[in-house]
């Protein structure tokens, strides 16, 4: 079964309410309409486009070397002129005009590089431009997967705290008819109470996506988003392939190349002031009253000009090695942008095969768990089963589904980041991008990328699932060694007693409601029972010890049994009284050795049926 399939089927058996919606079209949205819409708005791939704009506007200013200046100048005004030797002041009113033309005809191929350079910065900045197009269109689809994603997860998260108030409500009419215990009732408000914070934590992370995905896309989320399909139809048949495809189409590294030949035109540029400059001159004047002389003056020239700088404190040869070291900085982004392309690429192409697997996984595990939990339900509610049984059910179920939901949209994902780490998305979701001529193969760089950036995939081991089944069956055809009943062990009666002091201090701690000294009893390894986490059941211990006005326990029949050097088994009876409850219990603690002192490592426990003296279960 396809994981989205199997998401839809796992949804729609959870909350039928789901697939019967029938929500109009218009409050509908697929994942190619929403990445389109962040595509078109958002303001980093609008800013890239200006900015190739901008690029492309450039050339013209290159290209204009290639033509005549020409400037026309025109003047009127009054002038005085003193000449010796007769030393007397004429004064007049000079007019005139001009116009010139100035044509290179030769400039060390300045121009001819610059245009190159500028042509390359363009290529640069369309790269640029796709580059963005495609990490935002991948955004956006990480939007719009975490939405369905975390919509998903807060019905599970209702769905959960439906069941947990469910068996609740019954234990509480069980024990306010007297046929219940209030230990079962705690128990099962202690994950009613977790199942509530499940339900505030999902519904905090679906606002957050939400947020996130306004922000990427500029609207809301429709009412109803389609989960997508067919996203595994492009993908590669191997990740050699998949990595051939990136060295053709990934604007990442596209963009890095193009860039060493923009640095390479910038160098070519700086060594044109070694060479002879040539220009074509050409002027004509026209004046009036030309030094005082009334009438007119024309005058015109036609020349070719030949400059060519000597010396100029070594200016030319500093600019030159800087802009050496610019394209060899252009060399080392663009073997970065290698690594870094190959290295996403290859983590994601990883991540869908490694999904795959789990998604298929996870799905029989779901519908394992769900018979599991329907059969303990049934059993529970005839006494064959215990409270902690069906809690511990129901919990793995949410874990179960809470996984397959988690798996399936990091599948989608992975897909596209897949086809993004090619270069490959927009096209594969048949997304229009901003309106730009793509570039011909002649105008791109002729350059290997195979031979820079080598197609090598990370050689890691596949486990042979073959073999480990292999293995597994030759454990089932290895003899049992025969029973043969073991001498009783010489007790160790120092650590005996070490470990009973132990226990005794852990009593008393508790007795005097000091949890700081009873939570030193616990080893850091301690895992509590009941599928709860190490820092609920601090939260929980920590809460009924000081809500009791006066707490008393006493241990019967403490057994102390060693199980080597460093590990220790107790068991016994335990009375413990409060002003708010009393039990009976046969508890059994598991003890290691810390550091030379003795802790609960684990700790387990069944209630008592009868009086105090006797009716306890054996705790195995």
């Amino acid at each position: 079964m396809k994981p989205n399939a199997f998401l839809v089927l796992l949804l729609s058996v959870v909350f039928p309410s789901l697939g019967h919606s029938a929500p109009s079209s218009e409050a509908q949205g697929t994942l190619k309409e929403i990445a389109q819409k962040a595509v078109l708005n958002s303001p980093e791939v609008t800013s890239k486009w200006h900015n190739y704009k901008a690029a492309e506007e450039e050339i013209g200013v290159g290209r204009g070397g290639y033509f005549p200046r020409v400037d026309f100048t025109a003047g009127t005004g009054r002038e005085s002129l003193e000449q010796a030797p007769s030393s007397t002041t004429n004064k007049y009113t000079r007019s005139g005009y001009g116009l010139s033309l100035n044509q290179i005809l030769f400039d060390g191929f300045a121009t001819r590089n610059e245009v190159r350079r500028l042509d390359k910065a363009r290529l640069v900045r369309y790269y640029e431009l796709l580059d963005a197009s495609e990490a935002v269109a991948l955004e956006a689809s990480r939007a719009y997967l975490d939405v369905l994603r975390y919509r998903f997860l807060v019905n599970l998260a209702e769905d959960n705290y439906v069941q947990h108030k469910a068996t609740h409500e019954q234990l509480l009419r069980r024990t306010q008819s007297g046929v219940g215990r209030r230990v079962d009732l705690e128990q099962a408000g202690s994950r009613l109470a977790l199942a509530e914070i499940n339900l505030t934590t999902e519904t905090a992370n679906l606002h957050d996506v939400t947020a996130r995905y306004q922000r990427i896309v500029n609207s809301q989320p429709p009412s109803v988003i389609v989960p997508p399909s067919q996203v595994s139809s492009g993908l590669p048949a191997s990740q050699k392939a998949a990595l051939d495809v990136l060295y053709k189409k990934n604007p990442t590294l596209l963009a890095a190349v193009e860039n060493t030949e923009a640095a390479q035109s910038e160098l070519d540029v700086r060594r044109a002031a070694y060479s002879p400059k040539l220009d074509l001159r050409a002027r004509t004047d026209s004046t009036d009253n030309y030094l005082g002389a009334k009438g007119e003056r024309n005058y015109t020239v036609g020349e070719l000009v030949v400059s060519f700088n000597l010396f100029n404190g070594g200016a030319d040869r500093a600019r030159e090695k800087q802009y050496i070291e610019r394209k060899n900085l252009s060399l080392d982004l663009r073997e970065k942008a290698c690594r870094d392309t190959r290295q996403t690429l290859a983590i994601a192409y990883n991540d869908v095969a490694r999904l795959r697997e789990q998604a298929t996984a996870l799905a029989t595990q779901v519908s394992l768990l769900e018979k599991t939990r329907d059969a303990y339900r049934d059993q529970f509610n005839v006494g064959q089963r215990t409270l902690l049984d069906l809690l511990d059910t129901e919990n793995e179920l949410l874990s179960a589904r809470r996984n397959a939901v988690n798996a399936d949209s990091d599948l989608s994902l992975a897909y596209l980041r897949t086809y993004a780490g090619m270069g490959t998305l927009l096209e594969h979701l048949g997304l229009q991008k901003l309106d730009t001529p793509t570039p011909e193969a002649k105008e791109l760089a002729q350059v290997d990328l195979a031979e820079l950036c080598p197609n090598e995939t990370a050689g890691v081991p596949v486990p042979d699932r073959e073999a480990l089944n292999a293995r597994a069956m030759a454990q089932l055809q290895v003899k049992p060694v025969p029973f043969v009943p073991a001498a009783s062990p010489v007790a160790a009666p120092v650590a005996d007693s070490e470990v009973l002091s132990r226990v005794k201090g852990w009593a008393a701690a508790w007795a005097a409601k000091d949890y700081n000294a009873y939570s030193g009893f616990y080893a850091p390894t301690f895992t509590p029972d009941g599928g709860l986490s190490r820092e609920d059941w601090a939260q929980l211990r920590r809460s009924r010890i000081s809500t009791r006005e006066h707490i008393n326990v006493e241990l019967q029949d403490v057994n102390v049994r060693m199980e080597g050097a460093d590990r220790a088994r107790v068991s016994f009876r335990q009375i413990y009284q409060s002003n708010r409850y009393n039990d009976t219990t046969q508890k059994a603690l598991e003890m290691i050795l810390v550091g030379g002192k003795w802790l609960i490592n684990r700790e387990s426990s069944v209630p008592c049926g009868g009086s105090t003296t006797g009716g306890c279960k054996s705790v195995k």
